[in-house]
């Protein structure tokens, strides 16, 4: 058993960085165990959270789906939500229904500019807040993902599949939005989540990351590739 640092930082090109939280241990949010039976002291539940880490949504945000006049529509609902009209495009996105996993149900992204690296052999998953309750009241399905943060950094992106078109999706700023989970080789492994600097270094190397789905349908065949490219190192703590 080790620890392993695992780097987060916000992209570069992205303003109002304050607004996104830093990444805590879902274990963070427990309270006092009411006994030593209780659900906290169960080693199966806490071999299961000790690598699950939750990101909270930025600000408020209402959305609606609307589907009329042969279009469909994305309304954002003015009075449960707190960021200005001209930011919204560049954050919330209706993708093309070619795009979509079905055609009954709408896939929106929303951006997250969140970036994970890690030098050593690590995958991370992004997955539903599904410990939170209120995960329960989206009216849809978020779409998850697995990729290895050693060797392909890449900026991460919110999606979600709406199933239940009657009802809108709601966001509280604060609101649990999504986890992060860390596979290493041995499953024993300690995460230890740190603040990366965006170095020189990782900022060529994720040039070679940008827009590779624009040219390939697979880009986890260029997974060679990029080892043969990466720099011994990428992962920088930054000095707070």
């Amino acid at each position: 058993m080790k620890t392993i640092n695992v780097g987060w930082f916000i992209e570069d090109t992205h303003k109002a960085k304050f607004v996104f939280n830093e990444p805590f241990p879902v274990k963070k949010n427990r309270k006092i165990p009411l006994s030593k039976r209780a659900v906290q002291a169960c080693p199966a539940i806490n071999h299961f959270e000790k690598r699950y880490f939750q990101v909270n949504f930025p600000y408020d945000l209402r959305l609606r789906y609307e589907f009329e006049h042969e279009k469909h529509n994305l309304y954002v609902i003015p009075e449960n939500t707190r960021i200005d009209d001209d930011l919204i495009p560049q954050n919330v996105v209706l993708m093309p229904p070619k795009f979509w996993r079905d055609e009954n149900f709408p896939t929106i992204q929303i951006m997250c500019p969140y970036v994970f690296v890690s030098d050593e052999e690590v995958f991370m998953s992004q997955l539903p807040p599904f410990l939170d309750y209120k995960h329960n009241l989206w009216p849809g399905v978020v779409t998850s993902g697995r990729f290895p943060i050693n060797i392909w950094p890449r900026i991460l992106s919110w999606g979600f599949e709406w199933v239940d078109k009657e009802k809108d999706l709601i966001f509280k700023r604060g609101d649990p939005w999504f986890y992060v989970f860390f596979e290493s080789k041995n499953p024993n492994d300690q995460i230890k989540l740190i603040m990366a600097d965006n170095t020189d270094d990782l900022k060529e190397y994720r040039k070679g990351i940008a827009d590779t789905v624009k040219y390939t349908s697979n880009s986890f065949g260029l997974f060679e590739e990029a080892k043969k490219r990466r720099p011994k190192k990428l992962l920088k703590e930054r000095k707070r």
